[in-house]
C-alpha cells in the first residue's frame, strides 16, 4: 500500500509538471543564447563535421547534441531545443523526490515536488532552452547516488555516479563541485559499525572508480582540437586561483549581495527557511541537513570568490538542494507547532503566495512576473529579448514563399541573425546576412534592394539610422520588448 501511494504521487504529479512547463510554451520569446544553441544544434544536426560546433564557443556539447535530436523529431527548432530542459526538469523532479525522501522521508519529498513545480526559478529554466536545467538533473541524480554510496558501498553506486557526473562534466563545468565534494558524503558515513577499515576501503575504491569513470568521459571530448576552448571560455566567467590569492575579496561581497538577491526575488521570504534549517540541523547535530547545506555554501561561496561574471541561472544547479530543506522546515514546523496547524498553514501560505503568483504570471503575462531584475531584462525587456521574431518569421514565411528574399540584420552572433537563420535553415530563397557596427545601412543592403525584396532588422540600437537612410526605409512593424523601452524595428528597404 506506501509503495501505491508513492506511485499515486508521482503519478499525479507528473502531468502537472507537464502542464505547467508546456502551458503558454512560447510566451516568453527567444532570446540571445537560446538563439545561438538552437542554432547549433540545428548545424551539429545537419553537418556531421560540425557535431562539436559548441567548442568554438567553449561550451561542452551535450545539451546540443540533444537538441539536434528533438530537432530532428520536431519541425520548431526552439521548441525542440526547449523540450530538451522540460524533459531534464522532470528528471530533476523525480530526483529532488527520491533524495527527500531518502533523506528525510515521504512527507518531506511529496512537499519538495510540489515546490519544485511551482517555485519561478524552476519552473522558469526548465521552459528555456539553456544548459543550466539540463545541468541540474545530473547534480541532484549524483547527489543522490553519492549519499547512497556513503550509506552503503557498492559498485554500481559508482558506476551510475561516475556515467552522470561524467555526463554532467560534458554539459558544464559546474557539476565538477560535486565531483570533487565527493568526501563531503562522509558526513553521513557510520563510523561506529564494525569492520570500519573495510568499509572505508571500499568506499575510497569506489569513489576512485567514480571519479576515474566521469574524467574519461569529460576527456573523450578532447577529440576536438577545441577542447581547450572550454577553459578559456570558464576563464572569462572566473578568476583563476592566483588572481584570487592577489586580491581575494575584489568581488566577494557584490557577489554575495547579487546571488541573496536573486534568490529573494524569485522566492520571496520563503527563502529565509534555509538559514534557519541550518543552523537547527547545526544545533542538532543532524548530518543529513550539514551535509545538504554543504552542497549548497561551497559552490555559493565559491562563486562569490571567483566569478567575475554572474548570472541567477548559475545557482540553479544547487537550487534544489535548497528546495529540500525549506521542505524539511515545512515539514517540522507543522509537526512542532501541530496544535497551532491553523496559524501555521496561513503563515504558509502567506510565504507560499509571492513564489505562487510569479508563476503564474510566468505562463500568463511574463513583463509582470516577480523574478530577478537581471532575468528580467534579459528574457523579457532588454535588447537580448527576441520579442518581435515570431513576428517577423511569419512575414517572411507567408509573404515570400516564391520570390528572392535578402534579410539584414543588426548584428553577427546571437539573437540576430541565428534566431531567424534557424526558422529559414536550407531555404534558398531567403538569405539572412548580420551586420555589426549598424550606424547606417550596409552598402550591400542598398544594392541588393536595388534587384529584390529587401528587409532590414534592428534591436540593439533604438536610434533610427542616419538621416540619409530614412528614405530608403519603410517600418513594416515595431515590437515593443516585455513592458521596457527597448524595441525590435523590421523595416523593407528600397534601392530607390
Amino acid at each position: 500500500m506506501k509503495y501505491l501511494r508513492k506511485l499515486n504521487f508521482l503519478a499525479l504529479v507528473v502531468p502537472v509538471y507537464f502542464a505547467t512547463r508546456l502551458v503558454n510554451f512560447l510566451i516568453i520569446p527567444i532570446f540571445t543564447d537560446e538563439a545561438i544553441y538552437s542554432y547549433w544544434a540545428q548545424v551539429a544536426l545537419h553537418d556531421p563535421a560540425n557535431r562539436f560546433i559548441s567548442l568554438e564557443d567553449g561550451k561542452q556539447p551535450l545539451f546540443i547534441w540533444l537538441a539536434a535530436i528533438f530537432q530532428r523529431l520536431i519541425s520548431d527548432p526552439l521548441v525542440a531545443t526547449r523540450l530538451v530542459s522540460v524533459f531534464a526538469g522532470l528528471g530533476s523532479l523525480l530526483g529532488v523526490y527520491f533524495l527527500a525522501r531518502e533523506l528525510f522521508g515521504t512527507k518531506v519529498a511529496k512537499i519538495a515536488g510540489v515546490l519544485y513545480i511551482i517555485l519561478p526559478f524552476t519552473l522558469l529554466y526548465d521552459r528555456m532552452a539553456l544548459f543550466d536545467s539540463l545541468l541540474t538533473m545530473f547534480c541532484v541524480w549524483s547527489v543522490f547516488l553519492t549519499y547512497k554510496m556513503a550509506k552503503s558501498p557498492r559498485l554500481d553506486y559508482a558506476l551510475l555516479n561516475g556515467i552522470i557526473l561524467g555526463l554532467g562534466l560534458i554539459t558544464k563545468s559546474s557539476i565538477s563541485f560535486f565531483l570533487y565534494l565527493l568526501p563531503a558524503s562522509l558526513i553521513v558515513f557510520d563510523f561506529k559499525k564494525e569492520l570500519l577499515i573495510k568499509r572505508l576501503s571500499k568506499w575510497l575504491g569506489l569513489s576512485v572508480i567514480t571519479f576515474a569513470i566521469s574524467e574519461t568521459i569529460y576527456n573523450a571530448l578532447r577529440v576536438s582540437p577545441l577542447f581547450y576552448m572550454i577553459d578559456r571560455k570558464n576563464h572569462e566567467f572566473i578568476r583563476t586561483f592566483s588572481e584570487v590569492i592577489k586580491n581575494p575579496f575584489l568581488h566577494f561581497s557584490g557577489n554575495i549581495n547579487s546571488m541573496a538577491t536573486w534568490l529573494f526575488q524569485y522566492n520571496g521570504p520563503l527563502i529565509l527557511v534555509v538559514p534557519a534549517v541550518m543552523i537547527y540541523g547545526l544545533a542538532k547535530k543532524d548530518k543529513r541537513i550539514i551535509l545538504l547545506s554543504v552542497y549548497i555554501l561551497v559552490p555559493f561561496l565559491a562563486k562569490a570568490l571567483f566569478n567575475q561574471i554572474l548570472y541567477p541561472r548559475f545557482s540553479l544547479f544547487y537550487f534544489p538542494f535548497i528546495i529540500i530543506l525549506i521542505s524539511f522546515g515545512i515539514s517540522l514546523t507543522l509537526a512542532s507547532l501541530s496544535k497551532y496547524k491553523g496559524l501555521v498553514w496561513t503563515v504558509l501560505s502567506a510565504l507560499i503566495i509571492f513564489p505562487l503568483v510569479s508563476s503564474f504570471y510566468l505562463l500568463t503575462n511574463p513583463p509582470k512576473a516577480g523574478i530577478a531584475g537581471s532575468d528580467k531584462f534579459q528574457y523579457i525587456n532588454g535588447w537580448s529579448s527576441g520579442y518581435g521574431i515570431r513576428q517577423i518569421v511569419n512575414i517572411l514565411k507567408t509573404g515570400n514563399s516564391k520570390e528572392k528574399v535578402y534579410v539584414g540584420t543588426e548584428g553577427t552572433f546571437g539573437l540576430l541573425p541565428f534566431a531567424l537563420q534557424i526558422y529559414f535553415y536550407g531555404n534558398p530563397n531567403i538569405q539572412v546576412v548580420g551586420y555589426w557596427p549598424v550606424g547606417s545601412l550596409p552598402k550591400q543592403v542598398l544594392d541588393s534592394a536595388k534587384t529584390q525584396k529587401t528587409y532590414f532588422i534592428f534591436y540593439q540600437n533604438q536610434n533610427l539610422p542616419q538621416m540619409d537612410d530614412l528614405a530608403h526605409l519603410k517600418l513594416i512593424g515595431k515590437y515593443q520588448k516585455g513592458n521596457g523601452a527597448n524595441f525590435m524595428s523590421f523595416y523593407e528597404v528600397n534601392g530607390n
